[in-house]
């Protein structure tokens, strides 16, 4: 889960991991494009959070709007909705 929802201008993004395991969290636009890859390592075992600043890839600020993150590691994959409002 992320929190707050709707955000401005940053927002953590909360979520477990049961056992050791690679996990990648990526946020996308309405598109399905990628915005920006937030985490892509190993885990142990436990809860995380990560923060995402509305900004891309490339640090620029995106503009107002709905944006999804998806989670993936091995046995999971999750996507939740997000809102930036500026």
């Amino acid at each position: 889960k992320n929190f707050p929802n709707p955000f401005n201008p940053q927002t953590m993004i909360e979520y477990r991991v049961n056992e050791n395991m690679h996990v990648t969290l990526r946020v996308y636009n309405t598109l399905g494009q990628l915005v920006r890859t937030l985490v892509d390592r190993g885990h142990v075992a436990g809860v995380y959070q990560t923060a995402w600043d509305g900004r891309n890839a490339s640090g620029r600020s995106v503009s107002s709007g709905i944006y999804f993150y998806r989670l993936n590691a091995p046995g999971i994959s999750e996507t939740r909705r997000m809102l930036l409002i500026k």
